[in-house]
């Protein structure tokens, strides 16, 4: 039987049944796996982002289930913590720290719902700095008891505009991945179309991966979440480029951005070279991860929100000098005109949430704003695009391993270096330039 790729990941969330229940996701493709990728299998901490009703939770339960099935959603798997609202109102015992130290992943749809409890809180912030947390009780009268628990990698969920908690708290934010969820007027049809769909067809219509495909691919990513080798990247040195260094908030995202390379490599592990306690990237590797993740972490790297690009091309480029905002503010755009033209692509949000936006692209220096007024202005262009040359990749990795693994070379040569499986189509492609 073939081995698992990611285009069959990508259609697991076409039509997964979650709890007994089909609940198929639309769109979204580069989020949902990058969830996979980086929660399940490279143990990084994700918080899901986007509108209400734009799948966050389909994807964080989807995901879930895929790896520790419907057992995890039902908190009856060892190996996944589940923590809801529930969770927030109970002591920490004996008896559930013992469970928590036996979970490998943590849960918790609706990061707002838990953080009312304070050992909660204060656990999940540690472990999202990857620390321990430590919590001390008295028994009885007796001698204080130290309890100890390791960090779990983090999977949750917020919404944007949520008044109990608008944002993520700082000591999260900077240890933790957002991942955006994209939501629009011609998205909500195809959902609703979708759904329809989900209710008339018989089974063996709907169905997008056999049960054999699908259990080969839940095993894949247990595999992959399990392998301990060490992963070398030939082409770190190379994919390096597409994460700007303009900000230094951009040293944390290229090591979630080669954290994605890797994961990919272990989950092709069947078919990439190994050697004592390593595992080696391939091309595919590399390339794949720029197409998934490339973007998104590129305009996190650099302070740009979901909807930021959107805003940005949008808002006029003024001559401008100096401070005379007066000058420009024939030109510039207001709030409502840019919450207009968001209207107009159908991708339609909140007042409030379009200014927190526009607030942000301020104190990065993309916008600037006219004082006392909702008006903004940009007064140079903008171009992050980054070219990604197949050729060049493919010599960048062959010159890494014969300089740093000179035995391997040849073996790792004859690897199929010049072709990938994409992951919308499952279609082997050759390598091509692309550019994000």
């Amino acid at each position: 039987m073939r081995n698992a790729t990611l285009n069959d990941l990508n259609k697991y969330f076409d039509d997964c049944i979650v709890l007994d229940k089909r609940d198929p996701i639309i769109n979204n493709d580069e989020t949902r796996i990058l969830t996979v990728l980086l929660w399940g299998i490279n143990g990084n901490s994700i918080c899901i982002r986007g509108e209400s009703g734009s799948a966050k939770t389909k994807i964080l339960n989807a995901a879930a289930a895929l790896i520790f099935g419907d057992a995890g959603l039902n908190g009856h798997n060892h190996e996944l913590l589940l923590l809801n609202s529930s969770s927030a109102k109970g002591q920490l015992t004996d008896d559930s720290a013992q469970r928590i130290s036996n979970a490998e992943r943590c849960v918790i749809p609706e990061l707002q719902n838990i953080m009312t409890s304070q050992n909660l809180e204060a656990m999940i912030k540690l472990w999202m700095e990857q620390r321990p947390y430590i919590y001390t009780k008295n028994e009885l009268g007796r001698k204080q008891v130290r309890i100890i628990l390791d960090p779990l990698p983090i999977l949750t969920n917020l919404a944007d505009g949520n008044e109990q908690m608008p944002d993520l708290p700082t000591e999260m934010h900077r240890r933790t991945i957002s991942l955006p969820t994209v939501s629009t007027a011609e998205l909500n049809e195809r959902v609703h179309k979708m759904k329809a769909r989900a209710r008339m067809l018989p089974d063996g219509d709907l169905n997008v991966l056999t049960r054999r495909e699908l259990g080969a691919l839940r095993k894949q990513c247990q595999l992959a979440m399990q392998n301990n080798l060490r992963v070398i990247n030939p082409g770190a040195e190379y994919i390096r480029r597409a994460i700007p260094t303009r900000y230094t908030m951009s040293n944390t995202f290229i090591d979630y951005f080669l954290d994605v390379v890797e994961a990919i490599t272990k989950f092709y592990t069947p078919e990439r070279l190994t050697y004592q306690k390593y595992i080696f990237a391939t091309p595919e590797d590399n390339y794949v991860g720029f197409q998934i993740a490339g973007d998104t972490f590129r305009d996190m790297a650099v302070g740009i929100a979901s909807l930021g690009r959107e805003i940005i091309e949008f808002i006029p480029k003024v001559e401008a000098w100096g401070d005379l905002a007066t000058d420009v503010e024939a030109d510039a755009a207001t709030l409502d005109d840019i919450i207009d033209h968001l209207n107009d692509l159908g991708m339609i949000r909140h007042k409030t949430t379009v200014k927190s936006i526009l607030d942000r692209l301020v104190n990065t220096n993309f916008v600037r704003k006219i004082e006392r007024k909702d008006k903004y202005y940009r007064t140079q262009e903008m171009d992050l695009q980054v070219k990604i040359d197949p050729d060049d990749l493919v010599d960048a990795c062959k010159e890494s391993m014969s300089l740093n693994f000179p035995d391997l070379s040849e073996k790792y040569n004859n690897l199929d270096l010049n072709h990938y499986t994409c992951y919308n189509t499952g279609e082997v492609m050759k390598l091509e330039t692309t550019r994000i």
